[in-house]
């Protein structure tokens, strides 16, 4: 059974709110978090913003668990089954070999979409090593 922690701190100074903030992510980036969830379902997030006076949030700094079980810092992408390929820094982010569906790893880099072939922790350029070009063409009927 997953459990869901779902946290609304507010803090009279930024250093306390980012500070919290920099722990969920730190436990997102070493816990087993991505299976949990349903396909489509995004599995974990986090951010800090500033409460304006209208009650909006303006977001400071935010953080997701992308389609590929990898943390990444910024604003949440769609959840395409080929997103656009992001450099990885180390094993922490490399590309697995399948997705959190299960699927096949697939990314789009220069306009073309690309297939991993090269197993769990592929940090290696789509076209460079490790990827090979996926074929779009649609396949005509047999008769």
């Amino acid at each position: 059974m997953p459990y869901l922690v779902v946290v609304h701190a507010t803090f009279d100074n930024k250093a306390d709110a980012d500070h919290i903030h920099n722990q969920a992510l730190t436990v997102a980036t070493n816990a087993s978090v991505v299976n949990i969830g349903q396909v489509q379902e995004r599995t974990s997030h986090g951010f800090v913003a500033e409460e304006q006076e209208d009650g909006s949030l303006d977001v400071d700094r935010s953080w997701h668990i992308d389609l590929f079980g990898i943390v990444r810092e910024g604003e949440e992408p769609s959840m395409s089954d080929a997103p656009q390929w992001i450099q990885p820094t180390g094993a922490q982010d490399a590309y697995p070999a399948l997705n959190v569906r299960g699927e096949e790893t697939q990314v789009t880099h220069n306009g073309t979409r690309w297939r991993n072939i090269h197993g769990n922790a592929n940090t290696w350029e789509p076209g460079v090593f490790g990827w090979e070009e996926v074929d779009e063409t649609p396949i005509p009927p047999e008769e």
